[in-house]
């Protein structure tokens, strides 16, 4: 049975190993690029960034039916927040809509996360132009909704 934690980890992984081939300079600024470092499953703390540019999942809620008697179909709804800071605030703009565009077409070209879920999909997006009353951090909250089988 797939836990919640190991879709979670999967997400992960696949973002740190695919993120990068996606992302492409936005108005004359390159986002650096990601690794492991920058992705996190946790609540984003602004305070506590390690980098410049963070990758934040957290899981919201979750909702089961019953498929059989021996199997579920679990939807997962996770936010992914990326935030970025230590720039002017017209780069920080660029850099985190870079970051968007890049998790949104990974997102789209690989919605089963290499087959280890059922689907999944970028359900809306909010942004944040400024974080923690500081104009110098940027944020974009990403809403995903995710669905695999839950045999038991």
């Amino acid at each position: 049975m797939k836990t919640e934690m190991q879709v979670l980890e999967r997400l992960k992984a696949t973002m740190v190993s695919q993120l990068n081939s996606y992302i492409e300079t936005q108005g004359n600024i390159a986002p650096e690029s990601i690794d492991a470092s920058n992705i996190e499953i946790d609540f984003p703390d602004p305070d506590s960034m390690r980098k410049n540019s963070m990758l934040y999942i957290q899981p919201d809620n979750e909702s089961l039916e019953a498929l059989s008697m021996s199997s579920d179909i679990a939807t997962m709804n996770a936010s992914v927040f990326i935030l970025c800071k230590g720039a002017r605030s017209s780069a920080l703009i660029h850099k985190v809509f870079g970051y968007y565009s890049a998790l949104y077409r990974m997102l789209r070209s690989n919605q089963t996360l290499s087959g280890y879920i059922e689907g999944l999909m970028v359900t809306d997006m909010d942004y944040f132009p400024q974080v923690s009353a500081s104009r110098t951090m940027t944020a974009i909250e990403v809403h995903l909704q995710m669905q695999w089988s839950k045999e038991f």
